[in-house]
């Protein structure tokens, strides 16, 4: 899979429904978005993905882009949900690219502005509408947005547990849960620091906003298919 000049699409990834049928998988739509971290082909997206996919009753798996620019899907061979944040880590059956994502246990506040990447569902949409390998080969969009507050207890929507959160500016659309919110580093060596996973947005009242798990409430956490936390495998210690 790994290309010589590596981009965001290398390690933002689409999840997709659809069917295993030996070794070829039928797209059906997009689910939702991951990303990788570390070199052993570990991704993280969000919780409620890997609930709907166990609600769909049918297959998924993660696209990637090979050497040759086209997408191909990777099998999830297993996954594990965060005991209490809407978190979740597969682990593929390749690896898509080595990852230079660092989850970061740093907590941020107010103004901090970020940049985000994920696979809306309404543009894969469109795409299988007017081209004929639309849904498999999905458009990666990115947003770039501030935090509007940083939340320490539950939101009022049950689809989205957890009690760690940053409100953020930018909507991205269904299909975007579980891709990265990250904060660029210039200064020295220069890092992508995930401080967020994206996990939707919802009405509240006459306020529309956009949610984010907080990376400090998941950077710690040990999953057993793992056997390190999420930010030493990032980090590849």
């Amino acid at each position: 899979m790994n290309k010589e000049s590596p981009s965001i699409r290398d390690v933002v990834l689409p999840i997709f429904l659809g069917s295993w049928k030996k070794n070829e998988f039928e797209y059906r739509t997009i689910t939702g978005t991951a990303f990788s971290i570390g070199k052993r082909g570990f991704a993280l997206t969000a919780a409620h993905v890997i609930d709907q996919i166990a609600d769909d009753g049918g297959d998924s798996a993660v696209g990637a882009i090979d050497a040759d620019g086209r997408w191909t899907p990777i099998r999830i061979l297993s996954s594990e949900k965060h005991p209490s944040e809407d978190v979740a880590i597969v682990q593929l059956s390749e690896v898509p690219h080595p990852s230079w994502l660092v989850v970061s246990g740093e907590k941020e506040n107010q103004s901090c502005t970020y940049d985000s990447w994920g696979y809306p569902i309404v543009i894969a949409e469109l795409s299988k509408k007017y081209e004929e390998e639309g849904m498999d080969s999905p458009e990666l969009v990115y947003t770039h947005g501030y935090i509007r507050r940083r939340i320490s207890r539950g939101l009022p929507m049950s689809v989205y547990r957890g009690a760690a959160f940053y409100e953020i500016s930018d909507i991205a659309g269904d299909g975007c849960s579980g891709g990265p919110v990250i904060k660029r580093e210039s200064v020295g060596r220069p890092t992508w620091n995930v401080i967020g996973m994206y996990i939707g947005a919802a009405q509240i009242g006459g306020l529309q906003a956009a949610y984010a798990t907080r990376a400090d409430a998941f950077a710690g956490w040990c999953p057993q298919i793992l056997n390190r936390t999420v930010s030493e495998e990032s980090r590849d210690l």
